[in-house]
């Protein structure tokens, strides 16, 4: 099954399920070293549409479903940061390379990390873009994960009854993309199975970042850049804006080849909003 976002294939797991993946750019063994990109929460490879292209000029680069999302078969298991890690590892075993750059927006900044700190040999740079940061409180506030919960659940009730909800961020989003892949990822963004599958990775997720927060996990003496949107669009992002972008510098700024970026026309979205930035960032890397 063709897509616009790239080639089209699949990586079989150990439990027979089947990740869906795209890739672009140079053939397989002449793009080296190999960018595999990996979704903010609640998101499929339809997040990168404008970052692979500009990548795919220099390289092989890779975006994937996760599990329940896009073309992915869904997962019986509770969709926690370690089984997401364990994916990754799969898909980048299927994928045959010796050692990847990978880039994570959001939730895939510490599914990356957390990849990386437990496989640093597999691992030759690191692109953390406005990625989720375990230390922030915000990700813990019961009153914020309760709320989110509740809209997630109406929303996926309305699914069910064949009303589709998209909003208002997702249609700016959407909006900046080319038609055909704006069509390609309505198609599957608003579905109940997709909608589930959200919601079962938030529920996860305070769960995993304190996990990882207490672990103390290294992450390899390699290159490791953060990007942080600048923008603060909405007043609950005022509010952890700053603290998220020091947290940003925090991190890399105890990395021997630590990098921190700021993405000025971008809130949290920069992949959409600077797919040019992110790209050349991640093209520095493979240079």
């Amino acid at each position: 099954m063709s897509s616009v976002f790239g080639e089209s294939g699949y990586a079989t797991l150990p439990d027979g399920r089947r990740l869906h993946h795209v890739s672009q750019g140079v053939s397989q063994g002449e793009g080296r070293p190999v960018v595999v990109l990996e979704s903010g929460l609640g998101a499929s490879r339809v997040e990168w549409g404008l970052v692979m292209p500009l990548v795919a000029e220099r390289t092989r680069v890779v975006a994937y479903d996760r599990a329940g999302f896009g073309r992915s078969d869904r997962d019986a298991h509770r969709r926690d940061l370690e089984r997401m890690v364990e994916d990754l590892g799969h898909l980048l075993d299927a994928l045959g390379e010796e050692r990847y750059i990978l880039a994570g927006h959001s939730l895939g900044g510490p599914i990356i990390r957390s990849y990386a700190a437990a496989n640093p040999g597999r691992v030759a740079g690191l692109v953390l873009i406005d990625q989720a940061v375990e230390d922030l409180d915000f990700y813990y506030w019961r009153s914020v994960r309760a709320m989110t919960m509740a809209v997630q659940s109406v929303t996926i009730g309305l699914a069910r009854l064949g009303v589709k909800v998209v909003p208002a961020e997702l249609r700016r989003i959407l909006a900046l993309f080319p038609r055909e892949m704006r069509r390609e990822a309505l198609a599957e963004m608003t579905g109940v199975a997709e909608l589930r599958t959200t919601r079962a990775e938030y529920a996860a997720l305070a769960d995993g970042l304190a996990r990882l927060r207490d672990s103390g996990a290294a992450l390899p003496p390699v290159p490791v850049t953060a990007i942080s949107g600048a923008l603060s669009p909405s007043k609950v992002e005022r509010r952890f804006r700053p603290a998220l972008v020091a947290a940003h510098r925090k991190l890399v700024e105890a990395q021997p080849l630590g990098r921190h970026v700021l993405a000025e026309r971008s809130g949290h979205m920069v992949p959409q909003d600077e797919p040019g930035l992110v790209a050349e960032e991640i093209l520095k890397l493979v240079g």
